[in-house]
């Protein structure tokens, strides 16, 4: 059973969860809007799409790539709890499962390994030491490589979030599934300026996004007061 402490806290994280909901819709708008208008870099988004579509094939014609997935995903947790002043004591990885001591823990080094796409941020700093170290020639096929690993992210997080995650049960799926979503939504955005875009503006995408969702909260509360006081 619950304390009351913890009821609180749970009560807190699902009325949060709930709060998220607007701005996971707003970003999602902002980011449709943002991919249209966005010009790209010659030829990079079709190295990009050809990649997520060769793993594609690739997940479903072969052995799913678990053990990769389980290693990626306690990665991505030891690599937050180090960012947020933590250590790693433990690390441990099997297709069986993972598992990473670690001497700190928040809500974003539990949620982490969801919405934070290791490999493709690895492809990513690959891409760009091979562009300043003046390598022309490896870089189309780390952008290969970084579709190729966001598709894996999306696709083996969405397998993963469809069974028991601790991860998931320790702040709730009323909580973590929007948080989740939104910060893939933002990262995508930031991937699409790191990698994909020739002028793109992070900062605009941000507040853009922001007012997108405020214009959907006035929404809704327009329309419930509206129902009300009828």
């Amino acid at each position: 059973m619950l304390d009351r402490s913890s009821l609180l806290t749970r009560t807190g994280k699902v009325l949060l969860g709930i709060a998220l909901l607007p701005f996971c819709a707003g970003f999602a708008w902002q980011l449709a809007v943002m991919s249209i208008r966005v010009t790209y870099q010659p030829l990079v988004p079709y190295w990009f799409a050809g990649g997520f579509i060769l793993y594609v094939v690739i997940h479903f014609l072969f052995k799913k790539p678990i053990l990769s997935y389980v290693v990626g995903h306690e990665l991505t947790h030891a690599l937050f709890a180090v960012l947020f002043g933590g250590s790693v004591k433990s690390f441990h990885a099997s297709e069986k499962g993972g598992q990473v001591q670690i001497t700190k823990s928040n809500f974003i080094i539990t949620l982490a390994p969801y919405f934070f796409p290791l490999y493709t941020f690895f492809a990513l700093a690959a891409y760009w030491l091979a562009r300043a170290a003046d390598a022309p020639v490896l870089a189309p096929w780390l952008v290969l490589i970084a579709g190729a690993a966001f598709a894996f992210h999306i696709i083996l997080t969405l397998i993963f979030l469809q069974t028991d995650q601790n991860d998931i049960s320790e702040h709730g799926a009323f909580f973590s599934y929007p948080l989740i979503l939104l910060f893939n939504i933002v990262l995508t955005a930031l991937l699409i300026r790191l990698l994909l875009a020739r002028d793109m503006s992070y900062l605009d995408f941000l507040v853009d996004g922001i007012m997108r969702s405020v214009s959907l909260i006035v929404l809704g509360f327009t329309k419930l007061y509206g129902w009300i006081a009828r």
